[in-house]
Order: C-alpha cells, then sequence, then structure tokens
C-alpha cells in the first residue's frame, strides 16, 4: 500500500485549505499563497540522507522492498511511499521540515503545521 508525504511552505496570503492547495500543487499549477522552494538544495539533501538508496534521476528511490517517488516542483515535494518504514518516512519529513515545510497528510486532511 502507499501512502504519500507532501509538503509546501505557505506564505501570508494563505486563503485556501490545505486539500485545495495540496491538489493544485499535486496538479503542478503554481500559488501565488505558497513561497517557492531551494530545489537543487532539496534535492542534493534527499541525495545525501538516502546515499545508500538506489536512485533514478533524483525520482525514484530504492532499497530493499523499499522504495518512494519523488514529485519535485518550484513549490511542491511530494514523496510516495511504498513498503517505507516509519523510519524512512521520518527521514523525509525531517528534511523538509529544514525548509519550514510541515507535512500534509492526504489520507487523513492534516497538515502537521503546529
Amino acid at each position: 500500500m502507499g501512502r504519500d508525504l507532501s509538503f509546501w511552505k505557505s506564505n501570508n496570503k494563505a486563503v485556501m485549505d490545505d486539500k485545495s492547495i495540496y491538489t493544485a500543487l499535486s496538479n503542478e499549477q503554481y500559488l501565488e499563497i505558497v513561497d517557492e522552494l531551494p530545489i537543487l538544495q532539496i534535492q542534493n539533501d534527499f541525495n545525501s540522507v538516502f546515499k545508500e538508496w538506489e536512485n533514478n534521476n533524483n525520482q525514484f528511490y530504492e532499497r530493499g522492498n523499499e522504495s518512494f517517488d519523488l514529485m519535485v516542483t518550484k513549490q511542491f515535494v511530494r514523496a510516495d511511499c511504498y513498503e517505507m518504514t516509519e523510519s524512512s518516512m521520518n527521514k523525509i519529513i525531517d528534511i523538509m521540515i529544514e525548509y519550514d515545510c510541515p507535512l500534509y497528510d492526504s489520507m487523513i486532511d492534516i497538515r502537521f503545521d503546529e
């Protein structure tokens, strides 16, 4: 079973609910209410943290039974996780917290932003 972990950084103009923001960003729409992210730095962090994993073009990471697809736009990072351990998913969350991007869990429609 897959699970997606989604991240973005809202700015002071946020007037949409989290589910609508998630849907728009998943469809690669650009939103004025979301800040742009330092994508190259973020991808470098993923490569560093998951350096022991096989990596296909900074998009698909795999180690044993665990894997995730990484979707990255100027404003959005989503990791579609497959058979990932909690520890591995927490590494993804930790990377994105460094960029002030709290986790949005689309399965339960909650963004963990305090």
